[in-house]
């Protein structure tokens, strides 16, 4: 699981590059990726399709990813999210 500010697109850009640290990890190896694109209730969020694009979410091919926009102040998409997660993680058993 891993949460960015989608308000913050400098940040974004710097978040790209510690995410590909952390998938290079042997540890982390096949494990499914939940992308939770949080603070979508302000004006300025970046939309999923742009965090996928910022994060270059698309070239992952070894594990399956999603990008869950959601607004953990009020809860928004933060049950879906973990929902996926709990999906992938059962389906690899």
């Amino acid at each position: 699981m891993y949460v960015v500010d989608s308000a913050d697109t400098q940040r974004l850009e710097e978040t790209s590059i510690e995410l590909g640290q952390l998938l290079a990890d042997p540890k982390l190896e096949n494990t499914p990726l939940l992308v939770f694109a949080n603070k979508q209730d302000l004006m300025n969020a970046q939309d999923p399709e742009d965090i996928i694009s910022v994060l270059d979410l698309k070239q992952i091919r070894v594990r399956p990813w999603h990008v869950q926009p959601c607004d953990a102040r009020s809860g928004d998409g933060l049950a879906e999210g973990m929902e996926w997660l709990v999906q992938e993680v059962n389906a690899m058993e």
